[in-house]
């Protein structure tokens, strides 16, 4: 659901690049970008380099070799071992029927589901919801803080790069070595970059890619914010009236530097 939504704020942004103006709205999505110089040396390293000749080709490959229900399988047990911060993380923003869920699908998944490999909760209605630490801070009023664009990660807010730090204590994320951790970082690397095979050409054609993956990394976390409760819907309209205002704005002030012209 999240690798959707992200899709559909990149198709959305593309077709509104110009008139994007997240970065300087509302505190909930306010990200500054004060060493902008630094973050565009990472992206081009990242996007260019890392991603073009290594993530691309891996998860071209992966995509190939490993069938659809086996990826699904890997993503599952992946997912599954985020839960326990799930139900952390829900009870920090005392939203306990959720934690509630978050306990059942890490007991039935783990057992009946073969450790995560087949999500047994689902079956039952109980749907996955994922919580971050970040989400718990954004949930206190503790803004994003600045933008980053990290090594080999990619783009994060402040927050969410401290959210990610904390939710790696939790059990059973701490019990895992260095190379469990990155077999487990590299397969959800893979689900997500395969989530993005195809829309490059959005990025590519865009006047500026860097500034338009900033906007979409703004927005996919405004609305993955919003989406965990009842206002995604209200999230999206005003996104979208928040747009058309913007270009009207711009035309007119546009007709108005061609009035003083003439």
């Amino acid at each position: 659901m999240l690798k959707r939504s992200f899709l559909l704020s990149l198709v959305f942004l593309a077709s509104n690049t110009v008139y994007a103006q997240s970065v300087q709205g509302d505190k909930e999505t306010y990200m500054s970008d004060p060493i902008e110089p630094v973050n565009r040396l990472v992206w081009d390293f990242n996007y260019y380099v890392l991603d073009g000749y290594i993530y691309r080709p891996v998860t071209e490959t992966y995509v190939d070799w490993v069938p659809d229900s086996g990826r699904t399988a890997l993503n599952n047990m992946v997912l599954n071992l985020d839960e326990p911060s799930n139900i952390v993380n829900n009870l920090l923003q005392l939203e306990f029927k959720q934690a509630t869920n978050a306990f059942f699908r890490f007991t039935f998944n783990s057992t009946f589901g073969l450790l995560g490999l087949f999500d047994i909760a689902k079956y039952g209605g109980i749907e996955r919801r994922r919580e971050s630490f970040g989400n718990v801070l954004g949930h206190w009023s503790v803004p994003h803080g600045p933008y980053l664009m990290v090594p080999v990660i990619g783009p994060r807010s402040t927050r969410i790069l401290v959210g990610n730090v904390v939710d790696g204590l939790y059990f059973p994320m701490s019990y895992l070595n260095l190379w469990q951790s990155g077999v487990v970082w590299g397969l959800n690397g893979l689900d997500v970059r395969e989530g993005l095979l195809g829309q490059e050409a959005l990025i590519d054609q865009s006047l500026d890619p860097y500034t338009f993956v900033k906007e979409a990394y703004i927005q996919y976390e405004a609305f993955k914010f919003y989406s965990q409760g009842a206002s995604s819907d209200e999230f999206i309209k005003l996104q979208q009236q928040k747009s058309q205002r913007s270009q009207k704005q711009t035309e007119q002030e546009l007709n108005d530097f061609l009035d003083e012209i003439d």
